[in-house]
């Protein structure tokens, strides 16, 4: 099974994002899987054009030349796509929104009404599961609420199956080496490693694993207290 990962944090190595897709792909690699982490930020990707020639003069491939021929490539080819990003503005990265308006040559301009809506017809045959994972500074869980929403809308118009959404409250914990906090986070790489061998040997995660990591790390009263704490600090330094 080939899994691809296209994270979309400006952070790369250094993000909170890729200490969950980096366990995530730990259990993946431990149940068989071959994995690849992909970072946008790395690649040369420009904007989609609105151009259309994907669909008419080129079918199937855009008109421009850059990292995206090589990245739709990798995105079809790939049983599963972790789709990876922080939490900005309640959605994707810029980045990672850049490369979706890119895959537009991966449908056909046809539509067809599915379940009571309209969409592209799709142009291959077959298409990679979904797999969404991100982290935010905030501590509710209700912040996802429209990632949620747009990675299901984004699955059914490039026909591919959302098979798991892991979103992580709290994200800067992630990188502390506190004394205390260190098995926390290590119960949660530990619970999203088991995530990714699941998916891979079983295809599909127990509800279980997923309300685990829908709580907060620390409680929320004490987060925000630390939170501006931290921030109060920062912010002498430069008066």
């Amino acid at each position: 099974m080939k899994i691809t990962v296209f994270n979309g944090s400006p952070r790369k190595h250094n993000g909170n994002t890729h200490r969950i897709v980096r366990a995530f792909l730990k259990g993946c690699e431990k149940a068989g899987a071959e994995t690849e982490n992909i970072f946008l930020a790395s690649k040369r990707i420009n904007h989609c054009m609105g151009c259309f020639h994907c669909w008419t003069k080129t079918p199937g491939k855009c008109i421009q030349r850059d990292d995206m021929d090589n990245l739709i490539l990798k995105f079809m080819e790939s049983e599963i796509v972790v789709l990876a990003t922080p939490l900005y503005t309640d959605s994707v990265s810029s980045i990672l929104k850049k490369f979706f308006e890119r895959l537009l040559p991966v449908v056909k301009p046809h539509f067809e009404r599915v379940n009571g809506e309209t969409k592209h017809i799709q142009r291959y045959d077959k298409y990679p599961g979904f797999v969404f994972i991100s982290n935010c500074g905030y501590p509710e869980y209700s912040q996802f609420q429209v990632l949620e929403h747009f990675s299901k809308r984004l699955a059914r118009e490039l026909n591919a199956k959302l098979l798991l959404e892991i979103y992580r409250t709290q994200g800067e914990l992630l990188k502390e080496k506190h004394l205390l906090l260190k098995p926390i986070l290590y119960k949660f790489f530990k619970i999203v490693e088991k995530a990714g061998f699941q998916l891979v040997k079983e295809g599909k995660v127990e509800p279980e694993i997923v309300e685990k990591w829908k709580k907060p790390l620390i409680p929320i009263d004490l987060f925000l207290k630390k939170a501006n704490e931290h921030w109060d600090k920062e912010l002498k330094k430069i008066q």
